[in-house]
């Protein structure tokens, strides 16, 4: 698994399994998922991730009490 952080665009990406995508869903306002033609999901995608998850926090994924930085693009 893999997590980016695009900031041209504004989105978090994560990666759940790279492949080629057959369909992608929106499963809620600006979150797409990536499937392959089997269904199995590859890609999230948050588009707006500053104001879903605030500007100060889009390069940081907390998991329990740890924090891990998220490689920003440009």
């Amino acid at each position: 698994m893999k997590i980016t952080y695009d900031k041209s665009v504004d989105a978090l990406n994560l990666t759940i399994k790279r492949g080629v995508v057959a369909r992608t869903i929106e499963v809620a306002p600006d979150v797409f998922l990536d499937v392959n033609a089997k269904g199995d999901p590859l890609y999230l995608e948050f588009i707006g991730a500053s104001e879903r998850i605030g500007k100060k926090n889009v390069g940081t994924v907390t998991l329990g009490t740890r924090s891990f930085r998220v490689p920003v693009t440009v």
